[in-house]
């Protein structure tokens, strides 16, 4: 039996038995806090959301970094489907927000965050309704807000995302990852399928190894920002309190010192990348360290050019992408499920499962790829 028809962007009813599937995947992993990042409006991420704490038994925490679950999507004009918490979810929402939904829960605590909404709130989602989800604003503030999540029973806390928000996926606050894609990304189909592998490249980067870990370990230790290491192993931290801005720089420093291992301990923007690429010499061989793959504040394009280069680019702590959804709306037409999601499965390959929760497609790693519904 193949995928169904089509699925729209506000009438979305998951297949439950692939529902089961993505979560067996999840819990195997262990993962109790898990991000969940679009990578475009309309890509499915919400219904995805809905979908796993409707159908599986955990008792689910949910929030967000900064806003979403707005009801009208300000690109479109469409209307978006809204955060439905099952009774008994754990909800961290901000005041505002939960004035704007005119949703009702039983409020367990209030924490000590501002933001442009109000205070952040920790509640028990009640019997009916639906709420719009705003969280922390800063990565320290997520993390505090989880913990106090699980402190109140949360056993898996989801935290709603987005690709301009990809903090949420940060090892700092998050364990596993999963990625929504859809019909929205790209103007053509291939434009899609190229932004999606090129996202799972940048999201997937290998962990450095055992000896740069050790070298650079004692200089962490100490807040280093950037250091230069030349093949001699000779280690020179650049004097910066940020990479951002500095690409010219320290451009010329890698140079200077023939640096072979580049640490930058900020984030690189697109600002430092073209910068920094125009000013080093072509087919320099040279290795780019970053703490983790959010570090990178650039689209995903832009680091496969980068690598493209001859610069490898490596992370201290590789994310956990646990698996990839994908939702074949897009306006004006959606595209046919089956051959969108066989195209979607296709780009990813063998390196994470991909499901459509809706029409109840799912590949995964090692079997013939096919896009059936899994039969309960």
């Amino acid at each position: 039996m193949t995928c169904g028809g089509g699925t729209s962007a506000t009438v979305a009813h998951p297949d439950v038995a692939t529902v089961e599937a993505l979560y067996d995947i999840i819990a195997g992993s262990g993962s109790r806090s898990l991000a969940v990042i679009g990578l475009v409006k309309n890509a499915g991420k919400t219904t995805v959301v809905n979908a796993l704490m409707a159908n599986c038994p955990n008792l689910f925490g949910l929030t967000s970094l900064g806003l979403d679950g707005e009801r009208i999507d300000h690109l479109t004009g469409l209307a978006k489907p809204r955060i439905a918490p099952p009774p008994g979810t754990l909800v961290a929402t901000t005041q505002g927000s939960l004035d704007r939904s005119r949703y009702v829960m039983e409020v367990l605590e209030e924490l000590p965050f501002h933001t442009p909404l109000g205070r952040v709130i920790i509640g028990r989602a009640g019997n009916e309704g639906q709420v719009e989800v705003s969280g922390p604003t800063t990565l320290a503030e997520l993390h505090v807000t989880i913990e106090r999540l699980q402190a109140h029973g949360a056993e898996q806390v989801l935290v709603d995302g987005a690709i301009n928000r990809i903090g949420s996926a940060s090892p700092r606050v998050s364990d596993g990852v999963l990625v929504a894609t859809g019909g929205m990304v790209g103007d053509t189909l291939d434009l899609v399928l190229e932004t999606t592998a090129a996202t799972l490249d940048m999201l997937q980067l290998s962990a450095v190894s055992d000896e740069t870990r050790a070298l650079l370990a004692p200089y962490l230790a100490r807040g280093a920002r950037a250091l230069s290491f030349d093949d001699r192993g000779e280690v020179t931290p650049l004097e910066l309190s940020t990479v951002v801005g500095e690409g010219v720089t320290v451009a010329r420093e890698v140079e200077r010192l023939g640096t072979r291992t580049l640490f930058a301990g900020g984030a690189l923007t697109q600002e430092f990348v073209d910068d920094f690429t125009r000013v080093l010499p072509p087919r320099r061989e040279l290795r780019v360290v970053v703490r983790d793959a959010t570090m990178l504040v650039l689209p995903a394009a832009s680091v496969q050019r980068f690598r493209k280069r001859g610069i490898a680019l490596e992370v201290l702590t590789p994310l956990r992408v646990l698996a990839v959804t994908a939702n074949p709306f897009r306006v004006p037409q959606p595209y046919q499920p089956k051959v969108f999601f066989d195209a979607v499965a296709g780009a990813v390959g063998d390196r994470v499962p991909v499901f459509d929760v809706v029409n109840g497609c799912a590949s995964l790693p090692g079997q013939t790829r096919q896009s059936d519904v899994i039969s309960p």
